[in-house]
């Protein structure tokens, strides 16, 4: 078992990474001195693989305990299903003594922890994430968002988990594109530091499909690594340092939503990466020989991720609500070098268009080749 201390002003806890580590729950439940009344939010699919496993576990401990499975898409992340689980909350009388779990991906995660973060002005929240998306990302860092008027994550609240539980054993289940959906945001992550990690994954990014318990654990712990110390500098996004998680964002949102959420995240993350290289090199950022050597890796997914053809117009306006603007002005996190990562909120319209151009032509024509 690997661990990972996030330390931010709010609060420090712990991720616990391995094969097997979620039968340790128990104990870092007593361990940590957490509630042992428990609401378990978890998504329907892996509750009925895993349900009985999951409540022989938390039974051992709970003194009174409710689960609530839900059918995982980005159509729960609302205000109306948030209602719902403070009802639930409400009813049952769970009281300030209550410890939420969220079991699942990202949409789970966002939902059980925007409501641990108001109900009774928060309580106690454990994040036990079964995807590989949401095991580097949005377990660890505190960002809790629901969607509004079909737009991504536009209301929220920062609120830290106290404690993150990642067993590689979930992710045994997944599809292969759902692996690959999560590897986008690992693809991410090589991009913000030297160009070792980056190296890593392009030498062994085949062990994916494999399931390689080693490389799921080295992959997941790194991305944590770096991640924590983004967000232990800029909790809160206040200095603007942990908007350099957002590389390719801006693009990856805008293709989200403008598909009606049709293409998913981490696939989109993939494609935005794509089109954030192409616009650093259009805005002269990095040269030709960086951009080639920097697309060989998201361009390996290409012919995994099937996408229609981008209707420019639509994916520029919906930028227009991406949380990241400032005075109106689109702002796009782009790079000069692996670790050197930068945002502009200078970019003219026409080299956004030709860079959502230049990726679609770009991720066409690698699809075809089959590479």
């Amino acid at each position: 078992m690997k661990s990972v201390l996030v330390k931010t002003d709010s609060k420090n806890y712990p991720v616990y990474i391995g094969e097997n580590v979620f039968s340790l729950l128990p104990e870092l439940l007593r361990k940590h001195n957490l509630p042992k009344r428990i609401i378990v939010i978890v998504d329907k699919k892996v509750d009925q693989v895993f349900g009985s496993l999951i409540r022989r576990k938390i039974s051992r401990l709970a003194i009174q305990s409710f689960y609530l499975p839900l059918i995982s898409s980005e159509k729960i992340k609302s205000l109306k299903t948030v209602i719902d689980i403070f009802k639930i909350m409400f009813d049952k009388k769970f009281g300030k003594d209550t410890l939420l779990i969220a079991i699942g991906g990202g949409t789970i995660g966002d939902v059980a922890g925007f409501a641990a973060s108001t109900y009774m002005r928060g309580f106690k929240l454990i994040h036990i994430p079964t995807t590989l998306l949401s095991a580097v990302d949005s377990s660890v860092g505190g960002k809790n968002g629901l969607n509004f008027r079909e737009t991504k994550n536009l209301i929220g609240t920062f609120y830290q988990p106290d404690l993150v539980l990642i067993d590689t054993n979930f992710f045994k289940s997944l599809p292969d594109l759902e692996l690959i959906s999560g590897f986008g945001e690992v693809i991410k992550y090589s991009y913000l530091v030297d160009k070792k990690f980056y190296s890593y994954i392009l030498s062994n990014y085949k062990l994916l499909i494999k399931k390689d318990v080693k490389f799921l654990d080295k992959i997941i712990y790194e991305s944590i690594k770096i991640k924590s110390a983004v967000v232990a500098n800029d909790e809160k996004e206040v200095t603007g340092l942990r908007k350099i998680l957002n590389f390719g964002h801006t693009f990856a949102h805008a293709f989200e939503s403008s598909s009606s959420y049709k293409l998913d995240h981490g696939k989109a993350v993939i494609l935005g990466i794509v089109s954030a290289l192409i616009l650093s090199y259009h805005k002269k950022l990095i040269d030709e020989i960086q951009l080639h050597s920097m697309l060989q890796l998201p361009l390996k997914f290409s012919s995994s991720i099937s996408i229609r053809k981008l209707n420019t117009e639509v994916i520029y306006n919906q930028m227009a609500y991406d949380k990241k603007n400032r005075d109106g002005k689109n702002k796009f996190v782009l790079i000069k070098d692996f670790g050197e990562i930068m945002v502009d909120n200078d970019v003219d319209k026409k080299l956004v268009i030709k860079s959502l151009i230049d990726t679609e032509q770009n991720w066409f024509k690698r699809a075809t080749a089959g590479l």
